[in-house]
C-alpha cells in the first residue's frame, strides 16, 4: 500500500477525477459513508453524535456522514465551523442535503460557543471534519477555539476524518491546539504524518478506507513511499528445497564481540540460525574466543588479533577466507577502539558481499565519513541506525532526527548510496534510489537492549541467503517486528527477552504466504 504526502494525494485525487473521469462527488459521498460505516462499526446501537464540519472537502465528507448516521437512527448534532459562502462546490451539495434532513449551527464566532460546548458534553461521538490533507501551520483563532473545546470531552469517542485537526500531513507536526483522536479514518491511502511522532500519537487507531480511488498511475504520479507488507517481498519466501545442503543457504560472518559485549554478538548469530542461513561465523577479538566458545554450540568461531578489542591491523586477516562469506554484519558488541578508522575501512574496501552495518560501526562511520568511499557500490550496504546512532551520522541532535525522520533517512541514503534502516516505533527504510518503506509492525516489547542485534543478525542471514537486499531489508524489519508482536502476545510485554523473540522469529515465518 502506497504511502503518500498531501501533494501526491492531491494529485491522485485530479487523475482521478480530471483524467479517469471519476466525479468528486462520488469519491466525497463514498469517504463519508465509509466513515458512518466505520462508527456504526464501533457503535451498533445509535448514539449520540456532534460532527464538526469545515468548509472544504473534508467537511464535505462529514456531511455525507451525518446523513448516513441520521439514517441508522442517531442523533446528530451538525456543524458548520466557518462560513457558508465559503463552502467548496461538491461540499455545498451535502451541506444543502443535510439542511433538508436536520438542523445545521453554524460557528463563525463565540456567540455559540456555550451551545457547542453543552452538544459536546453530551455526545458519545465526536467527529472532527474540520480541516483536511492541504492545511499547514497553526490553526486560525475559531479552529483553535472548537479544537480545544473537542479535547476536553474525555468521555467521548473521537474520529478524525483523513487527518485530525492541527496535525501536518508530511511531517506529523502538530499545532499548538491538535485533536486528539481515538480513531482516523483516511481515505484511499495513508498519509506520512500517520506515522510521524508527533502526528502519530494525535491519530488513535488508523484505518484506511476504500473510496473508489485508483491504485496504478502513471510513473509520473506513483508515490515513492510504500507501508511494508508481505506483498512487497513475498516471492522470496519459498518452501525449503528438500535437496538443499548447508551451503545452498549461504553463509554469514558476524564480526564484533569486544570484552564485556559477547552477548550482542551471540544473539545476532542466533538469530540468523533461526531466520534461515545456512552457516554462521562469529569473529571476535582473539582474547575473547575462549568465553564466546562457552556460549555458542552451532556457530562457527573465527578469532582475529586483539584482546579485549580488535587491533588495527586485524581486518587484513578477512582476506584469508573471503570468499566463504555471502553476507558480513559488522557492529554487534563490536567497541571502539584505537586504529579503528583504518580497521574499518580495510573491511569496506575488500568485503565484496552485501553488508550490513550496525553499532559502533556506524559510530565509526560517524567519525570517519570519508570511509564511505571506500565501499564498492556494486555490493549493497544497508546502515541500521537508532535515533541516536542517526544524530552522530548527521552531527545533530537527537531531538532533529525525531522531528525530521523521513528527511533523515532520506539525506543519508542519499548522501552514502546506501540503505538506511532508521529504527524506531515505525522503522523508515531509505533507499538511495529516493524510495521509501515504512515498516508499521512492532511492539513495545522490542524497546530493550539486544533488538537491535537482532535486526542485524537477521538481516544479515537473509542477504546470506542471496535475497535482494531491496527484499531483504523491508523482510528483515517485517519479520523482526512481527516476532515482538507474536512474543508479547505469548508474554508480558514487560517481561519479553531476546529468547522469546528468537522463539517467535519461527511463528513470524509460519504465518508468511508462501508464493
Amino acid at each position: 500500500m502506497y504511502l503518500v504526502t498531501a501533494q501526491e494525494m492531491r494529485n491522485i485525487d485530479h487523475f482521478a477525477i480530471d483524467t479517469l473521469g471519476i466525479p468528486g462527488v462520488v469519491l466525497m459521498e463514498n469517504a463519508g459513508r465509509a466513515v458512518a460505516e466505520s462508527i456504526q462499526r464501533k457503535f451498533p446501537e445509535p448514539k449520540n453524535a456532534v460532527v464538526l464540519c469545515g468548509t472544504g472537502n473534508n467537511g464535505g465528507d462529514g456531511w455525507v456522514a451525518i446523513r448516513y448516521l441520521l439514517f441508522a437512527g442517531w442523533n446528530v448534532e451538525a456543524w458548520l465551523v466557518g462560513n457558508e459562502d465559503k463552502l467548496t462546490p461538491d461540499a455545498k451539495i451535502f451541506y444543502h442535503v443535510c439542511q433538508k434532513l436536520t438542523s445545521v449551527h453554524i460557528y463563525h464566532d463565540k456567540s455559540k460557543q456555550k451551545l457547542m460546548k453543552k452538544h459536546l458534553q453530551e455526545a458519545q461521538v465526536i467527529v472532527d471534519a474540520l480541516l483536511g490533507t492541504g492545511v499547514k501551520g497553526e490553526l486560525r483563532p475559531l479552529l483553535r477555539e472548537v479544537v480545544s473545546l473537542i479535547n476536553q470531552q474525555p468521555k467521548a469517542w473521537v474520529v478524525s476524518v483523513d487527518i485530525p485537526t492541527g496535525m501536518d500531513t508530511d511531517t506529523g507536526m502538530v499545532s499548538s491546539e491538535v485533536v486528539h483522536a481515538q480513531q482516523t479514518i483516511t481515505f484511499g491511502y495513508p498519509k506520512w504524518g500517520h506515522y510521524l511522532y508527533p502526528g502519530a500519537d494525535v491519530c488513535g487507531e488508523v484505518n484506511v478506507v476504500d473510496i473508489g480511488l485508483p491504485t496504478q498511475f502513471p510513473a509520473d504520479l506513483t508515490p515513492k513511499a510504500q507501508l511494508n507488507e508481505p506483498a512487497l517481498w513475498r516471492g522470496y519466501i519459498q518452501p525449503r528445497n528438500p535437496w538443499a545442503h548447508k551451503g545452498t543457504y549461504g553463509h554469514a560472518l558476524l564480526i564484533g564481540g569486544a570484552k564485556g559485549m559477547l552477548g550482542a554478538i551471540t544473539m545476532a548469530g542466533a538469530v540468523a540460525y533461526r531466520s534461515g542461513v545456512g552457516m554462521v561465523t562469529l569473529t571476535v577479538p582473539e582474547g575473547q574466543e575462549v568465553s564466546l566458545a562457552g556460549k555458542v554450540t552451532q556457530e562457527l568461531i573465527w578469532s582475529w588479533s586483539g584482546k579485549s578489542v580488535f587491533s588495527a591491523e586485524s581486518a587484513k586477516q578477512f582476506m584469508e577466507r573471503a570468499s566463504r562469506y555471502s553476507a558480513v554484519v559488522i557492529g554487534p558488541g563490536l567497541g571502539r577502539f584505537m586504529g579503528e578508522d583504518k580497521w574499518l575501512g580495510d573491511l569496506l574496501s575488500t568485503i565484496k558481499a552485501p553488508l550490513v552495518l550496525d553499532a559502533d560501526a556506524l559510530n565509526i562511520l560517524a567519525d570517519h565519513p570519508e570511509l564511505i568511499k571506500l565501499r564498492d557500490s556494486e555490493y549493497p550496504t544497508v546502515l541500521t541506525p537508532h535515533p541516536g546512532e542517526m544524530a552522530r551520522l548527521l552531527h545533530c541532535s537527537i531531538s532533529e532526527v525525531e522531528s525530521s525522520r523521513l528527511s533523515a533517512a532520506r539525506t543519508v541514503a542519499n548522501h552514502t548510496g546506501m540503505i538506511v534502516v532508521l529504527k524506531g516505533r515505525y522503522t523508515i527504510i531509505a533507499y538511495p534510489t529516493g524510495k521509501q518503506v515504512v515498516n508499521i509492525i512492532g511492539s513495545p516489547a522490542l524497546a530493550k537492549a539486544g533488538s537491535g542485534d537482532l535486526l542485524a543478525g537477521l538481516l544479515g542471514s537473509l542477504l546470506a541467503q542471496r535475497i535482494p537486499a531491496n527484499q531483504a531489508v523491508p523482510m528483515a524489519t517485517y519479520l523482526h517486528g512481527q516476532a515482538g508482536v507474536i512474543a508479547s502476545q505469548t508474554v508480558s510485554e514487560h517481561a519479553v527477552c531476546y529468547q522469546d523473540i528468537i522463539v517467535a522469529l519461527g511463528k513470524a515465518f509460519e504465518q508468511l504466504p508462501l508464493s
